[in-house]
């Protein structure tokens, strides 16, 4: 893997440069430079330019949806990750919206912002499993979010089929083994591989696979509806 230069603007000195010492603690990861504000950082990025930045979404001066607007305009191809204490659908939907490549929650684990740094490097996004399908749905169809993924071309049994659909809809997978009749086990190792085959780290990843090569079906009385 190459070397991941990431660039970091927080307000917050104390949490910032913890954030710095721990993503510099990460394999084949650098943090080139930190700022207090988005302005900041934007001014920076012409001498230096990272491969990813992560910003803080409530900042003063130019805040994190301010920055991601202008970044996106000017840096096209540059990975951005929002980071809040606000883990809800208004502002996940907000990051994704301008621009933003995923989200991540302050009190997310150092392994989850290891994890976000490198499916959005690798994958072109990044989702954990707490964040609603249905926004992540929403932002694909409206072309916010263009995922890659190993190969278009992944061939799936019907059984790995039907367990796609149901995580789609939003099924765990002790609920898929019962509509399936088969051992909890035997899900988690089918849904194992079918990551494995798309070459994503979660359910969120499955799903957009699916919707960008219209695997799902409208599900009908369901949890979920696929617009």
């Amino acid at each position: 893997m190459q070397e991941i230069k990431v660039a970091i603007a927080d307000d917050q000195s104390i949490f910032r440069q913890g954030l710095v010492n721990l993503v510099n603690s990460f394999d084949n990861v650098t943090v080139l430079y930190s700022s207090e504000n988005g302005k900041e950082l934007i001014e920076q990025l012409p001498a230096q330019r990272p491969d990813l930045v992560l910003l803080d979404f409530r900042m003063p001066v130019l805040n994190g949806m301010e920055t991601t607007r202008i970044i996106r305009e000017q840096y096209p191809e540059m990975r951005i990750l929002i980071l809040s204490m606000y883990d809800n659908s208004e502002f996940v939907e907000s990051a994704i919206a301008n621009g933003a490549n995923g989200y991540l929650s302050k009190d997310d684990e150092p392994e989850e912002i290891a994890k976000a740094i490198y499916s959005t490097m690798e994958m072109g996004y990044y989702m954990n499993d707490r964040t609603s399908k249905m926004l992540i749905t929403k932002m694909m169809k409206e072309g916010a979010m263009k995922p890659t993924f190993l190969s278009d071309n992944v061939q799936f049994t019907e059984m790995e089929l039907q367990i796609i659909q149901l995580i789609s809809e939003e099924y765990t997978t002790p609920e898929i083994a019962v509509q399936l009749i088969r051992s909890t086990r035997t899900i988690e190792s089918l849904r194992t591989l079918i990551m494995q085959k798309i070459g994503c780290r979660n359910a969120v990843g499955i799903v957009l696979y699916a919707l960008k090569h219209n695997l799902i079906s409208h599900p009908t009385g369901t949890r979920m509806r696929i617009p």
